[in-house]
């Protein structure tokens, strides 16, 4: 399997996985340098943690508490996902390997040319995910600098704090997505297989039908040799080792998505409060500061609607297995029986919700959700510094204060 070439871009993802001690060692690299990768990624980690701490000790900004206490909880959050990688990455890499080898062996099963397709669309995704998350921390540690006038002590402190860790994140989000990634290809090859099967099962455009039965006869000559129940009991398998893996994705990256989801909600709710601040009263001085808040408005939004918009296709593909199904001419006891359980195995994981630890439910409309808890969350902080406000006019000009 010629993987490596039409794959390139993932091994550059691991690379720089690995490099930012996210992403356990290779198994062909001997036991020395897996020792290295081990002190590396425990030196780099210690590194984000003590700056982290410090960030928040040091930190003595004038803010309403309830505000400084959601500006301050990305830092714990950013300590506790990080160590939660690189503890995959370093004590507990054999499991960490073992869902994606198990990928990687199922795709192999399958035809050559077939696999060759996958790997080739899924390497144009990882090039097209990796390309964007480096250019946006790069654009992210560009605009830091600027903000601090090229105070080049400052922005090293600064980048190590947010950007450092920031990307290691996004880097554990894309190892998540790109595997689910590579199940939703085979699904949508198992979605062609059916197609052809039932293309297979239909007469030639150009025989004219004598009589209304003739589609299910010809149908049933098909199947006299009981292919299509083969193919479809082949198909059934695969669909159950593409299932099987997404449930031990969700297990492995489960209490990394719940911490990354809480993180991020937390953060885009300071972010978006503080961008309502601005243009309260706009200091266009700082407008550079400004830009730095959207794009991290945008990197928290970012890593949600990736991890819940590739369970999404997930689900949707599993629909449309269900509808081709369904839509099958039946001529047969056996062949009944072989997409009857194909169904009821499909409307059994359609009923299963995808869940991160049992808690929050991966689909898109769970979106619904969180711009719920993002409204109340900012709207709560609006009337704080509101009544802040109020209660600064009192003190200041009693007398000439006037209530709307």
């Amino acid at each position: 399997m010629s993987s490596s070439i039409s794959n390139r871009w993932g091994n550059l993802l691991l690379t720089i996985s690995r490099c930012l001690a996210v992403a356990p060692a290779a198994r062909k690299e001997g036991r020395f340098a897996r020792w290295i990768h081990c002190l590396w990624c425990l030196v780099l980690l210690g590194y984000v943690w003590t700056g982290c701490i410090w960030k928040c000790i040091v930190f003595d900004a004038e803010m309403p508490t309830i505000e400084k206490l959601l500006y301050l909880m990305e830092f714990p959050g950013n300590i506790t996902i990080t160590g939660f990688l690189v503890y995959h990455a370093v004590l507990n890499c054999p499991y960490a390997r073992d869902v994606e080898t198990q990928i990687h062996l199922l795709i192999g099963r399958q035809d050559f040319g077939v696999a060759q397709r996958l790997y080739q669309k899924h390497g144009k995704r990882t090039r097209h995910l990796l390309v964007q998350t480096i250019v946006f921390h790069g654009a992210c540690i560009v605009v830091d600098i600027v903000n601090y006038d090229f105070n080049w002590w400052t922005t090293w402190s600064s980048n190590s704090v947010y950007n450092l860790p920031a990307l290691m994140i996004s880097l554990g989000v894309l190892q998540y997505a790109l595997a689910v990634h590579l199940l939703w290809l085979l699904q949508s090859h198992l979605c062609h297989c059916l197609e052809q099967l039932q293309k297979r099962r239909r007469p030639p455009q150009g025989i004219v039908n004598l009589d209304a039965r003739y589609d299910r006869f010809f149908a049933s000559l098909v199947d006299a040799g009981g292919c299509s129940s083969l193919v479809l009991e082949e198909l059934r398998a695969t669909y159950t080792s593409i299932d099987r893996l997404h449930r031990q994705l969700l297990d492995k990256f489960g209490l990394f998505l719940l911490l990354n989801f809480g993180n991020s909600l937390c953060s885009f709710c300071e972010e978006l409060y503080m961008v309502f601040n601005f243009f309260e009263r706009p200091q266009w001085a700082a407008g550079m500061l400004l830009f730095y808040r959207i794009l991290w408005l945008v990197m928290h939004g970012g890593r949600i609607w990736v991890i819940l918009a590739v369970n999404e296709q997930m689900v949707e593909q599993e629909c449309q297995l269900f509808l081709q199904l369904n839509q099958m001419e039946v001529c047969g006891s056996h062949l009944e029986r072989t997409i009857n359980r194909f169904l009821v195995q499909l409307q059994t994981s359609i009923g299963q919700p995808l869940l991160a630890c049992g808690v929050i439910d991966l689909d898109t409309l769970a979106m619904g959700g969180f711009i719920g808890v993002l409204m109340a969350i900012v709207i709560f902080l609006i009337q704080i510094g509101l009544g802040n406000k109020s209660l600064m006019g009192v003190a200041l000009n009693q007398s000439g204060w006037i209530y709307i």
